[in-house]
């Protein structure tokens, strides 16, 4: 669910050698399973999620007060892969507990999925505990500041105002264009994947306005955030995020796509950080439970609290854009009810309901805009409003 930001992107550079290269292997693997047995031919029946040593707590749909029967059949839409062959995965966390995940015949539980850019919204997490742990001030720190490698571009009076702020919420006024294909070379991101210094490339962009006063998507300046974690901290992106955000919460299968010069990809660009489904939620969790994980502290309630619902942008169409979240409302029942969302290229959606206590998130592959995943989170989120506060009708406010 992309709310019209998240658009055809070119992922790998050596798009040919990859596309061969999946080919092959989906080629294997789908013999792999019909000559032993593993492809899914069955009805899907619902199950219990399993238990493991993963931090999750397990219950069943009931328990919580969501029908098997609406969910088994969205469920099939995936494991079916004839309507919805894009999409790789769901899963629901309701009161806490992990109360169903279904996989596609090409997947598995612990299979990582691209995150494409709501490694955005993990990356702004990881400036929010780097202020949180003292190594950056705020905010509003401007990049001249934190950068001083690229002092010869931050230190121009037009772009000394620059701030984190206004990097984590699409103002940062520099000249990027993300409107046209992503195999279009006329696209930044485009030509910042042909350059051989990613952060260069984007540090030299000229200030097309004011910082703080328009929205522009903009992937390239999220890349800078990974120099800005490197040089504040000392640590690359991926390493500061093992010991102060993946490790606390158990997550030790992962990985992080970097660019030539060796920093992770924290705009998202050529997917970005891969996580397994059930980690993915995890993070939703932090912003359900004011930045813990089962008791232990990983960002303040003060970040929890302020980066989805403050220094909000309007991106269009009456949407707004925090710290890379997509806050909104609908009405449900009459009520007005709210929402914060992350999403990536592709379809990867992470919808969280706090009212409800409810995580929703789906993964798809990066081949496709959406992979007509926001029909299956409509269909999932229509069944749990239906049951839980008797709705059956949902409007876009």
């Amino acid at each position: 669910m992309s709310e019209g930001l998240n658009r055809p992107k070119r992922i790998f550079k050596n798009r040919n050698i990859y596309q061969m290269a999946c080919v092959l292997v989906l080629s294997v693997l789908i013999s792999l399973f019909s000559i032993g047995g593993f492809y899914q031919t069955d009805v899907y029946k619902y199950q219990v999620p399993k238990k493991l040593n993963d931090g999750w707590e397990v219950a069943s749909l009931t328990d919580v007060g969501i029908p098997i029967e609406p969910i088994e059949g969205i469920s099939r839409l995936i494991t079916d892969r004839d309507s919805y062959e894009n999409v790789l995965s769901m899963l629901i966390v309701k009161d806490g507990k992990l109360v169903h995940e279904v996989y596609s015949p090409y997947c598995q539980r612990n299979t990582l999925h691209w995150m494409a850019s709501i490694t955005k919204t993990i990356t702004s997490t990881l400036i929010g505990i780097a202020i949180d742990k003292g190594f950056i001030e705020s905010v509003d720190t401007q990049l001249y500041e934190l950068l001083p490698q690229y002092n010869v571009h931050f230190k121009k009076p037009e772009k000394r105002k620059i701030a984190l702020k206004h990097i984590m919420t699409m103002t940062s006024g520099l000249d990027w264009n993300e409107q046209v294909s992503y195999n279009d070379p006329r696209n930044s991101e485009w030509r910042m994947v042909e350059s051989e210094d990613w952060m260069s490339f984007v540090a030299s962009r000229p200030v097309r306005d004011e910082p703080g006063t328009k929205f522009y998507y903009n992937t390239g300046a999220m890349h800078l955030l990974s120099a800005v974690i490197k040089s504040a901290t000392g640590m690359y992106a991926h390493e500061f995020a093992e010991k102060h955000f993946l490790h606390p919460m158990g997550i030790y299968g992962y990985q992080w796509n970097k660019d030539p010069m060796g920093y992770p990809c924290t705009g998202g660009t050529d997917g970005g950080l891969g996580l397994r489904t059930r980690d993915i939620a995890k993070f939703g969790w932090l912003f359900l439970r004011d930045g813990t994980w089962r008791g232990q502290r990983i960002v303040s309630e003060k970040w929890i609290k302020e980066a989805p619902h403050t220094h909000l942008t309007e991106h269009g169409q009456g949407k707004t854009y925090a710290f890379n979240w997509m806050p909104g409302s609908r009405i449900l029942y009459g009520k007005r009810f709210e929402y914060i969302a992350t999403f990536g290229y592709g379809g990867q959606t992470l919808y969280i309901l706090p009212e409800y206590d409810l995580i929703l998130v789906f993964t798809c592959e990066l081949s496709g805009q959406d992979s007509g995943v926001n029909a299956l989170v409509l269909k999932t989120l229509g069944t749990v409003v239906k049951e839980l506060s008797g709705s059956i009708h949902i409007s876009e406010i």
